[in-house]
């Protein structure tokens, strides 16, 4: 006869199930049934710390959990029935679920067992897909392994107890095959040992799986109810248990985890509803758990984790939830801090109290409390208080997830030993430019008892003589005494204020060949506030001839300390252009013509200015959106389309543009933009026909 993976799940009548893969076991799961619900033997009491979970789907609940995983950082992964993992902290709170529903990468169908490797990841296998897959610590799918039959890295009976080496070797129990099976940490096969019997070496449904610190493994020999120890190449070593309700006897033993810093072995004695501990070669050390619903009972263990601290954490899959046990430990030791001297700073004094030092002796410090006297100050780690000019004596209390407890003491004295502190307003040294006005920004003195105190000044300053200046300042709180100084600089670092005539703009004479023309332009002023003699002068000057386009006068003042300000403006020579002749009609009006045609753009610029009078890239043309509410007009003066020119003809003084159009823009618009070489720029929409 074979065992294969035993699942309880509860209803609301608390009914349990056998759920058997591939053969049939009716004789045992009659068995296991009776058992599980009138086992009742004592067993010895349990440090419990903490319990989560309830039934649900929600977050942090849990449909029948059959595995449990520590990882090195305290994480908790807990597979369950609702087709998913959740990961929690070591406190129980929850953090994070993965994996969706159905047999695909990163999904679930029934995830049964799961185990962490060094680097975080973590491993889950599926009762029901006959794989085991591999996620990092944030629930990102990675890889898996596996899959249905009796060949070399298949399985039946579900993918069941993981557990991974040192190097990185994966180690998974094939119940329905009666083996274990090793992966590489790329999931390729490696080897297999084991096979269906009650000798050294085999099994009868093997479940649970765990390694110790030395890479030996250790499988939960389900269906022959012990524990069985081998090499990493699978060399028996050795074996324990018998079934039974005794010390180091099981009844259905479904899972085992090895204590990383003293091999002790923990066994979910399932329906027994107990954890047994063994040394790491299997002699009986403790056991813990009856059945039942209250702290350190259990409705049907199936699997156990622990952490680095030896923290065990049990999953139960009949009261679908989770318990943390613990080793009795010393109670925590409070530390409140250092005594502290403090000054004074008014009616009452802000006072920081720390008491992160503070060590728990089990589990997590999970209370601190403050108190002077009977008066409760407050709660927390660290916490703010005021307090009156004095001595003060301060206890911490605090507690931990252990249940123990301690006090500390600290004292704080608030004094006055210190004379007022005074501020010297705005920056000091002051710089001040001459023939300004000058008002002392003052200081202020503040005591840290006595408040605010009253400030003297004395000192002046001559704002019409550059030279340095100073103004001191006294306060006292009546028994001490405290001086500043200020300096004041009058200097004449000011440069002129310059200012710049506007841009000017102006157009060639008309009818002429001209392509510059003398510009005059309103003079450049400055002033300056220590200085009547300012030297103003600009470039080019005023009355300069300035060519087509735009040119810049930079202009420049300079006062008798030889500060200098600048400014600038610019004077823009323009063609007389009056807009585009026929046959083109100048905005809004959009040109209607047949595409590929060349368009005469003619236009006028009063007087032959040479035919270098287009700006670089220019003309140019550009696609534009078709609006029908534009107004249209058909142009019919076209041209057979050839190489786009520049001429000018001096009878009629217009320039002519034969522009070249490509016959593939027929049906879109496009505009025509003219720019010249004076800056000015001239557009003209066109439809194709």
């Amino acid at each position: 006869m074979s065992l294969v993976p035993l699942f309880v799940h509860r209803s609301a009548t608390r009914r349990y199930s056998l759920r058997l893969r591939n053969i049939c076991l009716p004789a045992l799961a009659f068995v296991l049934l009776a058992t599980l619900l009138t086992w009742t033997g004592a067993a010895a009491a349990c440090n419990f710390i903490l319990k989560f979970g309830s039934t649900g789907t929600g977050p942090g609940q849990f449909l029948l959990p059959r595995g449990i995983a520590v990882d090195s950082a305290g994480n908790v992964f807990v597979p369950d029935q609702n087709t998913r993992f959740q990961k929690f902290d070591s406190s129980g709170v929850f953090v994070a679920q993965f994996g969706i529903p159905g047999d695909v990468p990163g999904g679930f169908v029934s995830p049964w067992k799961a185990a962490t490797d060094s680097a975080g990841n973590v491993y889950v296998s599926d009762s029901f897909t006959n794989r085991v897959q591999k996620f990092n610590s944030g629930g990102v799918f990675q890889m898996s392994l596996g899959g249905t039959g009796t060949g070399s890295g298949q399985f039946i009976g579900g993918t069941a107890g993981i557990a991974v080496d040192s190097a990185g070797n994966i180690y998974v129990a094939d119940p329905g095959n009666h083996r274990v099976q090793k992966f590489s940490p790329a999931g390729a096969f490696v080897a297999a040992w084991g096979g269906m019997g009650t000798g050294n070496g085999q099994f009868s449904g093997p479940i649970g799986m765990a390694v110790d610190a030395s890479d030996n493994i250790y499988v939960a020999d389900t269906g022959n109810h012990r524990i069985q120890k081998f090499t990493s190449s699978g060399v028996f070593l050795t074996k324990w248990g018998t079934n039974g309700t005794g010390n180091g006897q099981f009844d259905t033993p479904m899972g085992l985890a090895v204590d990383p810093t003293t091999g002790n072995v923990y066994v979910a004695d399932m329906v027994n509803n107990r954890i047994q501990k063994f040394s790491s070669t299997g002699v009986f050390i403790d056991s813990c758990g009856i059945a039942g619903t209250g702290d350190g009972e259990f409705g049907s263990p199936h699997d156990v984790a622990v952490d680095a601290s030896g923290n065990l954490y049990v999953a139960e899959g009949g009261n679908e939830r989770v318990q943390k046990f613990g080793a009795a430990a010393p109670s925590p030791v409070a530390n409140a801090g250092t005594d502290q001297t403090v000054e004074c700073a008014g009616a009452t004094t802000p006072v920081s109290l720390n008491g992160t030092t503070s060590t728990p002796g089990s589990g997590t410090i999970n209370s601190y409390s403050w108190k002077e006297g009977a008066t409760t100050l407050g709660t927390g780690a660290t916490l703010n208080v005021s307090l009156p000019a004095g001595s003060h004596t301060i206890t911490l209390t605090v507690t931990d997830t252990g249940g123990g407890s301690d006090t500390d003491d600290v004292i704080v004295n608030i004094v006055d030993t210190t004379a007022p502190l005074i501020t010297v307003n705005a920056p000091n040294p002051l710089t001040v430019e001459c023939h300004t006005t000058f008002t002392d920004p003052g200081a202020t003195a503040s005591d840290g008892c006595a408040g605010s105190v009253v400030v003297n000044a004395s000192g002046s300053v001559d704002v019409d003589t550059p030279g340095t200046y100073t103004i001191n300042y006294s306060a006292t709180d009546g028994s001490h005494t405290a001086n500043a100084s200020r300096t004041v600089y009058v200097v004449d670092t000011t440069p002129p204020v310059i200012s710049c005539p506007a841009d000017i703009v102006v157009t060639l004479p008309p009818n002429s060949m001209v392509t510059s023309m003398a510009v005059n332009y309103p003079a450049v002023t400055a002033t300056d506030s220590c200085s009547t003699s300012v030297t103003v002068g600009s470039s080019p000057a005023s009355g300069s001839v300035f060519p087509v386009g735009t040119t810049t006068v930079n202009a420049s003042a300079t006062d008798g300390a030889g500060n200098t300000s600048s400014c600038s403006f610019t004077v823009t020579v323009r063609y007389n252009f009056a807009g585009f002749f026929s046959p083109i009609n100048n905005l809004p009006v959009v040109n209607t013509v047949n595409a590929g045609r060349a368009i005469p753009v003619k236009f006028s610029l009063s007087g032959n200015k040479g035919l270098n009078i287009f700006a670089p890239d220019s003309p140019a043309s550009g696609p534009i959106t078709c609006n029908s509410s534009d107004p249209a007009a058909d142009l019919q003066d076209t041209e057979t389309a050839g190489d786009s020119s520049l001429s000018y003809s001096a009878g009629s003084d217009q320039y002519n543009y034969v522009w070249k159009t490509s016959a593939s823009w027929a049906g879109t618009c496009r505009q025509l933009v003219v720019q010249l070489n004076d800056g000015s720029i001239h557009r003209a929409n066109f439809k194709f026909k």
